[in-house]
């Protein structure tokens, strides 16, 4: 290894790679608040993997060094999952620390935020990142609430709000009021084609090894298994994790059975995880129960499930794991009728581990 840190899940590229477009629909979207108006809301969509996060880090870094009239605010839902814990963060890009955990209410940090951008006629833009685990805790409506509707109280700030996340069932789980208030325009992320794949993680291999460490032959065959999988840290948990075990072996050079050990022991589980953990726990027994009985036909299926869906809702939970790439379903005649079966897309005992590990 010449650089570790390369591949690290919070590494920030020096040149953002085929996200241009996405990128200038952002930039676009947030451009008032630079001059002290309103950002645009913005929805950041699309499955894990896809370079929502890194792109948005781009744009906040954009911001920081074009104006001083918006402080942009990125926080990572899955450590900040509370309405307290979310402000916090607010206080802490604004002031420089955290407030105290213990002792201090979420209103008195929540008004010394907002008094202070109100003060000095700023905007605020916080990035919701991975905001499926703030609707998890059922503390997503409440936060975007109180930010977005804070120039009632305070006339001279300006809120917006970045909402990254994977799911596409959003306005299904967010409160109506405040999707009215919130109306974000959309940008969507596809996953990468396997070309585009296969330059990205070369540009990082080329960055994390010494010279002669990987073959451009087998960093293709990552991307390869990176593409089967549509999330680009596959592939980047494959070079960092075939580096390692060449590296236990006192290896100068990695080797295909060096990755292909590597995809076998932990890279192929990190697609699978990260789309079992934005799961509500209902969606995750709908998986189980899938996954154990392959197979199984919908009517059986929500015989079982209807304890935890309506008829409604279990069609959208199914078209979910279905989006996700966690099951699949064909049609099957059923005497004079059709009926769907579903079966799961990844091996029984992986989604069982998983499922065993999230929960």
């Amino acid at each position: 290894f010449k650089d570790e840190q390369v591949f690290n899940p919070n590494y920030l590229p020096d040149t953002l790679l085929f996200r241009d477009k996405e990128l200038q629909a952002l930039v676009s979207l947030v451009r008032p608040g630079l001059r002290g108006g309103k950002p645009h809301n913005t929805l950041v969509i699309g499955p894990p993997g896809t370079g929502k996060t890194t792109t948005v880090h781009f744009l906040f870094d954009e911001i920081q060094n074009a104006s001083d009239k918006m402080v942009p605010v990125h926080i990572n839902c899955k450590l900040s999952n509370t309405k307290f814990t979310v402000m916090s963060e607010v206080h802490k890009k604004i002031f420089g620390h955290r407030p105290p955990e213990t002792g201090v209410p979420y209103t008195r940090v929540y008004e010394k935020v907002m008094n202070h951008l109100d003060r000095k006629g700023l905007s605020l833009l916080v990035a919701l990142d991975d905001i499926d685990f703030l609707f998890e805790q059922k503390y997503a409506n409440d936060i975007m609430y109180d930010i977005l509707r804070a120039y009632e109280q305070y006339p001279r700030v300006r809120t917006g709000v970045v909402a990254i996340l994977s799911r596409e069932d959003f306005k299904e789980v967010i409160a109506t009021k405040l999707y009215s208030i919130f109306m974000p325009q959309e940008v969507t992320f596809p996953p990468y084609s396997l070309s585009e794949t296969y330059e990205i993680l070369l540009k990082r291999a080329q960055a994390g090894f010494f010279p002669g460490v990987i073959s451009k032959e087998l960093v293709e065959h990552i991307a390869e298994l990176t593409a089967s999988q549509g999330d680009l840290r596959v592939g980047i948990t494959l070079l960092s994790s075939s580096g390692i075990i060449a590296e236990s072996h006192a290896k100068r050079k990695i080797e295909r059975e060096d990755i292909d050990a590597a995809y076998e022991k932990k890279a192929r589980f990190v697609t699978l995880h990260e789309k079992v953990a934005v799961l509500s726990a209902a969606e995750r027994q709908m998986l189980r129960e899938i996954a154990t009985d392959k197979d199984v036909r919908s009517g059986a299926l929500f015989e079982r499930m209807k304890g935890l869906f309506n008829k409604k809702s279990f069609s959208q939970a199914l078209t979910k794991l279905e989006s996700y790439g966690l099951i699949d379903s064909n049609v099957v005649m059923m005497g004079r009728g059709r009926s769907r079966v579903f079966t799961p897309r990844f091996p029984s005992e992986d989604i069982l581990a998983v499922l065993k590990d999230v929960s």
